[in-house]
Protein backbone atom coordinates (compact mmCIF):
# COMPACT_ATOMS: atom_id res chain seq x y z
CA UNK A 1 0.00 0.00 0.00
CA UNK A 2 1.31 3.45 -0.91
CA UNK A 3 1.05 6.31 1.55
CA UNK A 4 -1.13 9.20 0.34
CA UNK A 5 0.39 12.62 -0.10
CA UNK A 6 -1.46 14.89 2.30
CA UNK A 7 -1.60 18.66 2.63
CA UNK A 8 -0.82 20.79 5.70
CA UNK A 9 -3.28 23.34 7.12
CA UNK A 10 -1.56 26.19 5.27
CA UNK A 11 -2.26 24.52 1.89
CA UNK A 12 -5.84 25.88 1.91
CA UNK A 13 -6.27 29.66 2.00
CA UNK A 14 -9.36 31.85 1.99
CA UNK A 15 -8.62 35.29 0.57
CA UNK A 16 -10.64 38.44 -0.07
CA UNK A 17 -9.85 40.96 -2.77
CA UNK A 18 -8.09 44.04 -1.42
CA UNK A 19 -10.44 47.04 -1.37
CA UNK A 20 -7.41 49.25 -2.12
CA UNK A 21 -5.96 47.26 -5.03
CA UNK A 22 -8.24 45.33 -7.38
CA UNK A 23 -6.91 41.95 -8.42
CA UNK A 24 -4.85 41.57 -5.23
CA UNK A 25 -6.08 39.00 -2.72
CA UNK A 26 -5.26 38.94 0.98
CA UNK A 27 -5.98 36.26 3.57
CA UNK A 28 -7.59 37.79 6.66
CA UNK A 29 -5.44 36.74 9.61
CA UNK A 30 -6.69 34.57 12.46
CA UNK A 31 -8.71 31.79 10.87
CA UNK A 32 -7.75 28.47 12.43
CA UNK A 33 -10.46 26.55 10.58
CA UNK A 34 -11.60 27.13 7.00
CA UNK A 35 -13.63 25.19 4.50
CA UNK A 36 -15.27 25.45 1.08
CA UNK A 37 -18.43 23.46 0.38
CA UNK A 38 -19.57 22.88 -3.19
CA UNK A 39 -23.23 21.96 -3.64
CA UNK A 40 -25.37 21.11 -6.62
CA UNK A 41 -29.16 21.27 -6.51
CA UNK A 42 -30.90 18.62 -8.56
CA UNK A 43 -34.39 17.70 -9.64
CA UNK A 44 -35.42 14.17 -10.39
CA UNK A 45 -37.90 12.15 -12.39
CA UNK A 46 -38.78 8.47 -12.28
CA UNK A 47 -38.28 7.04 -15.77
CA UNK A 48 -40.13 3.77 -16.32
CA UNK A 49 -38.83 0.87 -18.38
CA UNK A 50 -41.27 0.81 -21.33
CA UNK A 51 -40.34 -2.80 -22.15
CA UNK A 52 -41.07 -3.96 -18.58
CA UNK A 53 -43.47 -1.65 -16.77
CA UNK A 54 -43.41 -3.86 -13.65
CA UNK A 55 -39.66 -3.40 -13.17
CA UNK A 56 -38.55 -0.88 -10.54
CA UNK A 57 -37.56 2.21 -12.51
CA UNK A 58 -34.39 4.18 -11.96
CA UNK A 59 -34.45 7.81 -10.88
CA UNK A 60 -33.11 10.27 -13.45
CA UNK A 61 -31.46 13.34 -11.89
CA UNK A 62 -30.44 16.56 -13.57
CA UNK A 63 -28.57 19.60 -12.29
CA UNK A 64 -30.57 22.73 -11.55
CA UNK A 65 -28.02 24.99 -9.85
CA UNK A 66 -24.59 25.12 -8.21
CA UNK A 67 -23.40 27.03 -5.17
CA UNK A 68 -20.25 27.47 -3.08
CA UNK A 69 -20.21 28.20 0.64
CA UNK A 70 -17.01 29.25 2.39
CA UNK A 71 -16.72 29.18 6.16
CA UNK A 72 -14.06 29.89 8.71
CA UNK A 73 -13.47 30.45 12.37
CA UNK A 74 -10.60 31.26 14.63
CA UNK A 75 -9.17 34.03 16.75
CA UNK A 76 -10.14 37.63 16.10
CA UNK A 77 -7.08 39.33 14.65
CA UNK A 78 -7.33 43.09 15.12
CA UNK A 79 -5.82 43.72 11.66
CA UNK A 80 -8.63 41.69 10.00
CA UNK A 81 -11.63 43.10 11.88
CA UNK A 82 -12.15 46.10 9.58
CA UNK A 83 -11.99 43.93 6.43
CA UNK A 84 -14.58 41.43 7.71
CA UNK A 85 -16.83 44.27 8.88
CA UNK A 86 -16.58 46.06 5.51
CA UNK A 87 -17.44 42.85 3.64
CA UNK A 88 -20.49 42.35 5.87
CA UNK A 89 -21.68 45.95 5.61
CA UNK A 90 -21.39 45.97 1.81
CA UNK A 91 -24.62 45.36 -0.08
CA UNK A 92 -22.62 44.22 -3.10
CA UNK A 93 -20.66 40.97 -3.13
CA UNK A 94 -16.91 40.87 -2.59
CA UNK A 95 -14.48 38.94 -4.75
CA UNK A 96 -13.03 35.97 -2.89
CA UNK A 97 -10.64 33.17 -3.66
CA UNK A 98 -10.06 29.72 -2.17
CA UNK A 99 -6.54 28.56 -2.95
CA UNK A 100 -5.09 25.05 -2.82
CA UNK A 101 -1.29 24.97 -2.89
CA UNK A 102 0.61 22.86 -5.37
CA UNK A 103 1.04 22.65 -9.11
CA UNK A 104 -1.83 22.04 -11.49
CA UNK A 105 -0.68 18.43 -11.90
CA UNK A 106 -0.93 18.04 -8.11
CA UNK A 107 -4.46 19.50 -8.02
CA UNK A 108 -3.34 22.98 -6.97
CA UNK A 109 -5.10 26.12 -8.11
CA UNK A 110 -7.87 28.46 -7.00
CA UNK A 111 -11.63 28.90 -7.11
CA UNK A 112 -12.59 32.54 -7.56
CA UNK A 113 -15.88 34.38 -7.68
CA UNK A 114 -18.21 36.87 -6.03
CA UNK A 115 -19.48 36.17 -2.52
CA UNK A 116 -21.72 37.77 0.07
CA UNK A 117 -20.50 37.63 3.67
CA UNK A 118 -23.74 36.19 5.05
CA UNK A 119 -22.62 35.60 8.63
CA UNK A 120 -20.10 37.47 10.74
CA UNK A 121 -19.87 36.56 14.41
CA UNK A 122 -17.44 37.90 16.98
CA UNK A 123 -17.34 36.46 20.47
CA UNK A 124 -15.40 36.13 23.66
CA UNK A 125 -15.07 33.66 26.49
CA UNK A 126 -13.55 34.76 29.77
CA UNK A 127 -9.94 33.60 29.97
CA UNK A 128 -9.65 33.04 26.20
CA UNK A 129 -8.91 35.11 23.11
CA UNK A 130 -11.76 36.77 21.20
CA UNK A 131 -13.09 34.66 18.34
CA UNK A 132 -14.53 35.17 14.88
CA UNK A 133 -16.78 32.98 12.74
CA UNK A 134 -17.57 33.87 9.11
CA UNK A 135 -19.67 32.42 6.31
CA UNK A 136 -19.74 33.45 2.66
CA UNK A 137 -22.20 32.39 -0.05
CA UNK A 138 -21.41 32.58 -3.75
CA UNK A 139 -23.37 34.62 -6.24
CA UNK A 140 -22.78 33.72 -9.86
CA UNK A 141 -20.03 31.58 -11.30
CA UNK A 142 -17.15 30.35 -9.14
CA UNK A 143 -14.48 29.22 -11.57
CA UNK A 144 -11.47 27.01 -10.85
CA UNK A 145 -8.12 27.88 -12.39
CA UNK A 146 -5.38 25.25 -12.14
CA UNK A 147 -1.99 26.40 -10.92
CA UNK A 148 0.89 26.57 -13.40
Amino acid sequence: MAQPTTLPFSAIAVKLESPAKAGTFEAPCGLTERAAQFTKETNSAVVPDCANEDAAPFVDRFAVSKSVAVSGKGVMARQSLARWRAAYESDVPVKARVEVSGTGAEGGGAWEGLFHLTSFEVGAVRGERCSVTVALQSTGTVAFTAAA
